[in-house]
């Protein structure tokens, strides 16, 4: 598995204790209200990481069936210890580009902050219109650009602030490297999706302390690979990172601006 989306070791907990509260809780409801609207009974996510929009949507259709599913068992394992047992909730270890559904078994289709780690994005949403029923809904949410998004910049200003020897670009390459809305848009409509409709949303990220923002980044991403790969202690450039984000913002917590795109298309009716 590429180090760029390898989510294993430590990185599962700390990604699903200190990032996703950070960042993805309102975008969680985001994307599941939006999936909600049509009222799906089968309903298929993938890249479902530790579960956060898999919990979302529970609480919102308690009788759909979510079939969450993701390429790190580690990822689901701990979306499954956070989750109570649910008999319309099962985990599935599997690569969204290969899905192992037959075809037009869902009635919907979820990706929340996922889409930018698949090599191959145009193969994973093929992937996803060949398992949806004709009509069926997809909906992803999407980073918007690092510049609008204050804690990971800061993260990415201090990374490079250290002067460190090739500093790694995953930040801004990775997760906030799928953006603009035309090669969103272009991608699904290659894959047979109609009525694509874009809309940036924004939301504040809930007040952290400058160490949590490091720890989330630097220890509960992937880039915690691309620093190990570099022969980089995490833990002490985590410690450099903190430093210059006090330095910046004081030691009172810090919220700040998020921007994400939320999708919605449509499968072709066959």
């Amino acid at each position: 598995m590429p180090s760029d989306s390898r989510f294993a070791g430590s990185i599962p907990e700390l990604y699903d204790t200190v990032l996703v509260p950070m960042m993805f809780l309102d975008y969680a409801e985001d994307v599941a209200a939006e999936v909600a609207a049509s009222t799906p009974h089968d309903v298929l996510e993938t890249a479902a990481g530790t579960g956060a929009v898999t919990r979302a949507l529970h609480r919102l259709l308690p009788s759909a069936m979510i079939t969450a599913t993701d390429l790190s068992p580690a990822m689901l394992a701990r979306a499954a210890d956070v989750l109570p047992a649910s008999d319309h909730v099962r985990w599935t270890p599997a690569d969204a580009q290969e899905l192992p559904f037959d075809d037009a078994g869902f009635d919907a289709v979820m990706c929340q902050f996922g889409a930018m780690f698949f090599p191959d994005r145009r193969g994973a949403y093929a992937e996803a219109r060949r398992v949806m029923r004709p009509g069926g809904r997809l909906v992803l949410a999407t980073w918007g650009r690092i510049e609008v998004n204050e804690a990971t910049l800061a993260v990415e200003d201090a990374l490079t602030t250290l002067s460190l020897d090739d500093p790694p670009p995953f930040l801004r390459r990775v997760p906030f490297g799928y953006t603009d809305a035309a090669v969103i848009r272009a991608e699904l409509d290659d894959a047979g999706f109609i009525d694509v409709d874009i809309r940036s949303i924004e939301h504040r990220s809930r007040p952290t302390s400058a160490r949590d923002i490091a720890i989330a980044h630097c220890q509960g991403t992937p880039l915690a690979n691309a620093l190990a790969e570099r022969h980089l202690d995490a833990v002490q450039i985590t410690s450099e990172v903190t430093r210059l984000l006090e330095e910046r913002w004081g030691e009172e917590p810090f919220t700040g601006r998020l921007s994400a795109n939320l999708v919605s298309a449509t499968r072709v009716t066959d």
